[in-house]
Order: structure tokens, then C-alpha cells, then sequence
């Protein structure tokens, strides 16, 4: 669950954001990935907003990963159980494909301070109506 400081402002969720190209040895789909990591006890709801739009769901403690296409993206993410939810949103980061290049994101969702990628608290309304 993600716990509000009154202090200080802390920022959340992505522990890595990587883009490494590599040669592509798909044929006939996208070859581009993203693999989120739940490093969190909480059960997590990614909602992939971008050229490919998607719902990912990522229990505590595993990983899952979808191809897309290259593109402009940022994730909204709803941790916890009916009832106890907690939102937020991540900024905006790009997929890209150079011919038989293609991007591989890794995004670990666990709490850091300071972490490398940037989000913020998001409302119910926010992740529901993407």
C-alpha cells in the first residue's frame, strides 16, 4: 500500500526503468517487451496506456511481460485488494524499434525513494476511466 508522507514527497513504485535494443528474433509480432516486476506484498493491476493499451496483472512477488509496439507510454498502476486500493501514475516513457532492433523495459513496482522513475498518486476515477 502506498503510505503518504506529510513531510516530504516520496516517490513511488519503479525501481527500473531499462530500454536495451537488441536484435529481434520474432517473426510476425511485436518483438518489443515490457516485464513488470512486483517486488511489493500486494497484489498489482498495471493499466498499459499507449499505442497498445492493456491490463496486466502482476501477483506479489512475479513478473509479467507483453509485446507492443513502439510508441509513446506511461503506466497507471491499482495495488491491494477491494476495498484497500491504492493508485498511482508513472510519466510518460518511449518504446522504440529500429528495423530488426527493438526495445526490452524492465519496470520493478515497489516503493523507493528516489527511485529512477518518476509517478505520483493517482485517483480511482483516473485509472478506471482509461
Amino acid at each position: 500500500m502506498i503510505k503518504k508522507n506529510t513531510s516530504s514527497t516520496i516517490r513511488v513504485m519503479v525501481a527500473l526503468l531499462s530500454i536495451t535494443l537488441a536484435a529481434s528474433s520474432f517473426a510476425g509480432s511485436y518483438a518489443n517487451s515490457i516485464t513488470f516486476e512486483n517486488g511489493t506484498d500486494e497484489y498489482a493491476v498495471v493499466k498499459l496506456v499507449g499505442p497498445s493499451s492493456q491490463l496486466i496483472e502482476v501477483a506479489s512477488g512475479t513478473n509479467a511481460t507483453t509485446h507492443v509496439p513502439p510508441g509513446d507510454y506511461y503506466i497507471l498502476v491499482r495495488y491491494g485488494a477491494p476495498g484497500h486500493y491504492s493508485y498511482s501514475k508513472g510519466d510518460p516513457f518511449t518504446v522504440v524499434q529500429y528495423g530488426n532492433r527493438y526495445s526490452v523495459i524492465r519496470i520493478t513496482l515497489h516503493k523507493v525513494v528516489d527511485g529512477n522513475y518518476q509517478t505520483r498518486p493517482a485517483s480511482p476515477d483516473e485509472f478506471e476511466s482509461r
